[in-house]
């Protein structure tokens, strides 16, 4: 999709959505825990905006320690004189936002990223910094 952002007004608004922490008691032992980040992106799609919502989840594996998901969300306003060129219903909104967005979707991360490194240092641990940024792009690949 071509210019992604000349479909939405310019007032965006960036919110807290949600957080989850659980802290998990286990009964095994374990060695090793590996440490899982998952992020995902999904959008909702409405008459006057688009929401995309951009979540970070943290786990172990094996299961222990806790549990952590956050997201934060922002909604997309529809600029009335560009919305009907597009059938929206047709449109993969959450990977047209992930390539056509890159410096909200940093926005979002380097919000969701910062509160997990509050979150994860709150009991006087060292914080986990979970990536800020969309990763680069590797030479020669279209951006």
């Amino acid at each position: 999709m071509q210019n992604f952002n000349r479909y939405f007004l310019p007032d965006r608004r960036i919110f807290l959505d949600n957080v989850q922490y659980e802290t998990l008691q286990t009964a095994e032992k374990a060695e090793k825990r590996k440490l899982n980040c998952k992020d995902t992106i999904l959008a909702q799609r409405s008459d006057k905006w688009v929401k995309i919502n951009f979540n970070r989840t943290l786990s172990f594996t094996p299961e222990g320690v806790f549990r952590l998901s956050v997201t934060f969300g922002v909604l997309l306003p529809f600029n009335p004189e560009t919305k009907d060129e597009i059938d929206w219903k047709e449109v993969d909104l959450a990977g047209a936002f992930r390539e056509n967005c890159k410096p909200l979707l940093a926005a979002l991360m380097s919000r969701t990223s910062l509160l997990v490194a509050q979150i994860t240092s709150s009991v006087g641990q060292n914080p986990l910094i979970t990536p800020g940024a969309p990763p680069a792009a590797e030479p020669g690949t279209p951006s």
